[in-house]
């Protein structure tokens, strides 16, 4: 952290933490020297494997300060996130949240290029990019979103059109819209963006900003379950007039019932040939 800092600055990165400290100081580690950011880090009630302030200090290269933000115990990455965003709104001097998930990576001056971006075109709100997943063999595929908010709105009927831990929030929508919704479990991130899709304009960048970690470990049939029952809420919250919006609906509901091992198979298989 650079203690020397006096400027208020107008770009917070939010970034939940359990239970890896070590993957926290990756992340920190990765925002460049330049990037004129403070970092937001809430601790979802780490018992296994707790934060280390000074050792995310340590890592910290940017030109900003470093917050922390406690639960008092386990609670969820929804919930986690919405104590961050009422920190961060408390301080009162923020135009834009970026996200980061521990152990994604930012290229180091993604914060600047995606802030830019924003103050040249005030009339959107959401702005996510392109994305690298790596796993422990390297890279493993990249994924490029809908540029256009045209296209974003078509994909949105699909599937997520935003990459969680590679967007940037403007703040007074965030104000307007208020926090993450707690009643879609394990796809409050979906439905957070299409609040946002669904009244203000968004876009994704081409370039390739974070580098975010591909793994299924963690993934139990329980959770998936959850997910795909929250999707559908949330896309029949939206649907539209089209006989494709409500053609879609069916989607989470035939994810519900395919087997776990074959819904990964699948998944992957796309991931390759789709996402490269």
């Amino acid at each position: 952290m650079n203690s020397d800092v006096t400027r208020r600055n107008r770009t917070a990165l939010l970034i939940p933490h359990f239970n890896n400290p070590q993957g926290m100081c990756e992340s920190l580690a990765s925002v460049g020297e330049q990037e004129q950011v403070d970092a937001w880090i809430v601790d979802d009630g780490s018992v296994r494997q707790k934060l280390d302030e000074a050792a995310c200090r340590a890592a910290w290269r940017a030109q900003g300060e470093v917050y922390f933000v406690y639960l008092p115990q386990n609670q969820g990455i929804e919930y986690a996130l919405n104590a961050g965003l009422a920190g961060i709104r408390a301080a009162g001097h923020y135009d834009y949240v970026a996200r980061l998930d521990c152990a994604d990576l930012n290229v180091p001056d993604r914060c600047t290029r995606q802030a830019a971006y924003l103050d040249a075109h005030p009339e959107i709100y959401l702005l996510g990019s392109a994305v690298v997943f790596f796993d422990e063999t390297g890279d493993r595929f990249t994924l490029r979103q809908p540029q256009t908010h045209e296209e974003i709105v078509r994909q949105m009927h699909v599937d997520n059109a935003f990459t969680h831990p590679a967007v940037m929030f403007r703040m007074t929508g965030i104000d307007a819209l208020g926090d993450y919704p707690v009643d879609c479990k394990a796809a409050e991130d979906f439905a957070y963006f299409w609040k946002f899709v669904a009244r203000y304009r968004t876009a994704n960048l081409p370039d390739v900003l974070v580098r975010t970690e591909y793994t299924t470990a963690g993934i139990s049939l329980s959770r998936r379950r959850r997910q795909q029952w929250s999707r559908f809420k949330v896309l029949l919250r939206y649907v539209d007039a089209s006989p494709r919006s409500w053609l879609m609906l069916l989607k989470p509901l035939v994810w519900l019932v395919v087997p776990f091992g074959v819904a990964r198979q699948v998944k992957q298989w796309l991931g390759v040939k789709s996402w490269s």
